[in-house]
């Protein structure tokens, strides 16, 4: 058995200590359970930090979402390349460097679980 903890996708969390960016770091979305001691691992070393995307631009994500969940195209059993699709998509025009760092994230768990039978 694979042990999990929630990873937050947004991170470091100092960084997404307060106001918007704490609210988008918790937002129920953006975390999400994964292996510990194998991909979580390897996010944070290979993916350093997520840079904060400007309040207006996470408020304006913070709404995409809702609509998304309002209109069923995101749940909560969405596993996390889904979900990094969702957020690159979200910030891709807006947010350059935050949009990197979650492609970052996206390939990583691309790679393990192409090489991992189950998830």
């Amino acid at each position: 058995m694979m042990n999990k903890d929630k990873h937050h996708i947004f991170y470091c969390r100092h960084d997404y200590a307060k106001g918007w960016a704490k609210t988008l770091r918790t937002h129920w979305y953006c975390t999400v359970e994964i292996p510990k001691d194998t991909l979580h691992k390897r996010l944070h070393r290979e993916v350093d930090k997520v840079p904060v995307p400007s309040a207006c631009n996470i408020q304006s994500a913070l709404y995409q979402l809702d609509l998304l969940e309002k209109f069923g195209a995101i749940h909560r059993y969405d596993n996390i390349e889904r979900r990094l699709m969702v957020l690159m998509a979200l910030f891709d025009c807006c947010e350059p460097k935050t949009h990197t760092a979650l492609k970052k994230q996206y390939d990583i768990v691309r790679k393990f679980y192409e090489k991992t039978p189950s998830k």
